[in-house]
């Protein structure tokens, strides 16, 4: 079963569901970001972003205009 997005990512607008208040951690937990991109993302952007944009940023944080 696969849960219907509810949300829509502050970075590329594609939907996904966001796993913060499920009874498993989310999906975005399993990824640690160096702490200087944590605050970037936190200045640059107030929504959650999708997994396969935070892979993009861990890989590649000049992507982080």
């Amino acid at each position: 079963f696969v849960r219907p997005p509810d949300e829509r990512c502050a970075r590329c607008g594609g939907g996904f569901h966001c796993g913060m208040n499920d009874d498993q951690p989310c999906a975005c937990s399993t990824l640690t970001l160096p702490p200087a991109l944590l605050a970037r993302l936190q200045q640059r952007y107030t929504g959650c972003l999708c997994l396969d944009c935070l892979r993009d940023l861990a890989a590649r944080p000049e992507a982080l205009p």
